[in-house]
């Protein structure tokens, strides 16, 4: 063997290393093994002469490493000796042996013993045959970039490395019987990991008619089972106990499936077709039964009257429709839609559909907790209302919901139809569990006049007034008096004094017993004054509802004056109390100094009644 140098990267022959001429190797297998089985170790022996050819017994390092290419180039170790683990060649293998040589220079290391050998059962066959062995030496005290590297042909510049054939390896033959490994005709299959069968070398189809499962019979209870992946793991099985086939996912059938006998399904059938029974046409009848033959029912094709028969009640959810006779010999029952194409009794039922009746401001399910209204037209109060229709109108689950039209439009409540003002019932709605159990239809196709509106106007000098002095700056003159230009009498109140001095009228209006609430100008006075100024004369309007408590007013009703004839109207706000038969108060305060005057004309009061029955 030769001596190459490696410290700086640069492969070259060498004469000696210091005082080694070479090393003489051999390999042997401390054990035979199978080409898949991994080799444990192997001993490598060796020779170790100096130049002279004297033997050499000192301490020295040897170091050791697979690669799949004979080759050795500069990059395979580094300047500081070390190798290159990341090279393309290197097969991720190296281990270091310290050896003292006996005195004739041999020596022996178990290669394995510093680094497991990789497993040589899990490279590839190229992998395999390409397998070279490094072998470099330098005296054990040296640095890593002494390393000289063991030339196996010094002649070569590529065969640098010793290929590692049979010998690791132990092949018992390269054929068997003649034949050898592969996946060609007559080639024996190599089972992988796993004792599996490469895909390449599976055979693809068998001369023979029959593939025999269980082929000694030896299975006498439990399943002989076809089985698709390891991870998968769906069968296709034979129970033998229950005599029986079976797969254990869905099967999808191209063609026809024809069964002789009985045909059991544990779970739901489902077609991308249809079912066909009676494929054949034959003159009899055709049966689907549903149970067992104690308790069973049909769906039966009768083949002689032609038409389909159910031995029990049949419940539809859904429409149903008849393009011919639907014949029912006891009660039907619809949850759904009921279409009819032709006539009930002689009467054609598209007709009642689109009757007033059916449809003018009916309520209907609208689903879930909704109703519908239809449109129609309604009076009420004397005013007709052109109601165009609702829909999703909400209504309150666990309740019975009234519905009607008043005076404001559609109204649902819980609380029932009202009793003390004029409506138009519609429906009563129950509500339970989040949906509609009923619709009780309310209407009664006329009209609610009981209610008027009425305008009480007081003139001067007015019914059931009081006058009064306040105790106060009350002097001056109220008088009626009458304006026959604008047909009407008037208040007048005068004071000759420098400041104002005011006088108070005390309107009391009864209201009636059929009193529901007031109109839409509940209030209005006319009244004027000689100086446009309130600082000269001037009103104030004050009124109370039926519990004396002071009622709010809309718009200005303090410090009014003018110099024409002026009408105040106003509405209430707040909370005030009105009670049917119970009176109400109104307070007009007059001011006025100088000589100059002020009038108050007519008071109205608007307000709703019921009418007498």
């Amino acid at each position: 063997m030769n001596i190459k140098n490696v410290s700086n990267g640069i492969i070259r022959l060498r004469t000696s290393l210091g005082a080694i001429l070479g090393i003489l190797s051999l390999l042997i297998v401390s054990t035979a093994f199978a080409e898949t089985t991994v080799p444990e170790r192997f001993t490598y022996n060796g020779h170790l002469l100096d130049s002279n050819g004297d033997a050499i017994t000192t301490e020295h390092s040897i170091r050791f490493s697979l690669w799949n290419s004979s080759d050795f180039v500069s990059t395979d170790v580094s300047a500081t000796g070390a190798l290159n683990t990341a090279a393309s060649t290197y097969e991720n293998w190296n281990e270091v042996h310290s050896v003292i040589p006996n005195s004739d220079g041999y020596f022996t290391v178990e290669l394995g013993t510093g680094t497991s050998l990789p497993d040589f059962s899990t490279l590839s066959n190229s992998t395999l045959t390409s397998l070279h062995l490094q072998i470099e030496v330098k005296v054990a005290s040296a640095e890593n970039s002494a390393y000289e590297l063991l030339d196996r042909d010094s002649s070569n510049e590529v065969l640098d490395r010793t290929q590692l054939l049979s010998v690791p390896f132990a092949i018992n033959s390269d054929l068997l019987d003649g034949h050898d490994t592969g996946t060609a005709s007559g080639s024996i299959p190599v089972l992988l990991t796993g004792g599996l069968l490469d895909v390449s070398t599976v055979p693809g189809g068998t001369n023979q008619d029959t593939f025999t499962l269980d082929s000694d019979g030896s299975v006498s209870d439990g399943n002989i089972s076809l089985q698709f992946g390891n991870n998968l793991l769906k069968t296709f099985a034979y129970d033998v106990t229950n005599s029986v086939f079976s797969f254990n996912d869905a099967v999808r059938i191209g063609g026809h499936l024809t069964a002789t006998g009985g045909f059991t399904a544990s779970g739901t059938i489902a077609t991308e077709s249809g079912i066909v029974i009676n494929l054949e046409n034959e003159a009899k009848d055709s049966v689907m039964a549903f149970g067992n033959s104690l308790g069973q029912e049909t769906l039966k094709f009768l083949n002689t009257e032609h038409i389909f028969e159910f031995s029990d009640d049949l419940r539809t959810t859904g429409n149903l429709s008849a393009s011919g006779v639907l014949a029912v010999e006891s009660n039907a029952m619809i949850g759904g839609a009921l279409t009819v194409g032709g006539l009930i009794n002689g009467i054609d039922i598209s007709t009642l559909a689109n009757s007033e009746e059916d449809y003018h401001l009916k309520v209907s399910s609208g689903g879930g907790l909704t109703v519908d209204v239809a449109g129609g037209d309604y009076r009420l109060g004397g005013n007709v209302t052109q109601y165009a229709g609702s829909t999703s109108n909400s209504v309150v689950d666990e309740s019975t919901n009234y519905i009607y039209f008043n005076t404001g439009g559609l109204v649902i409540n819980q609380t029932g139809f009202p009793t003390n003002h004029m409506y138009i019932p519609l429906s009563k709605v129950v509500t339970s569990g989040g949906d509609i159990t009923t619709v009780t239809d309310k209407r009664v196709f006329n009209s609610d006049d009981r209610q008027r509106t009425v305008t009480r106007t007081f003139q001067p000098e007015y019914e059931g007034a009081s006058y009064i002095a306040d105790g106060s700056n009350n002097v001056g003159q109220l008088l009626v008096n009458h304006s026959g230009g604008n047909l009407m009498n008037y208040y007048k109140w005068t004071s000759t004094r420098g400041s104002l001095n005011d006088y108070d009228i005390m309107l009391r209006a009864e209201l009636p017993d059929d009193f529901v609430k007031w109109g839409s100008t509940p209030l209005s006075v006319s009244y004027r004054s000689t100086s446009a100024t309130a600082l000269d004369n001037k009103l104030d309007i004050t009124m109370f509802d039926s519990s004396g408590s002071t009622v709010t007013l809309s718009g200005t009703s303090t410090g009014l004056s003018s110099t024409t004839w002026t009408t105040s109207t106003h509405t209430f706000g707040g909370s005030p109390t009105w009670t049917a038969g119970s009176g109400t108060l109104i307070r007009l305060r007059v001011y006025a100094k100088d000589d100059e005057e002020m009038h108050i004309g007519a008071v109205k009061l608007q307000y709703i009644e019921l009418t007498s029955e």
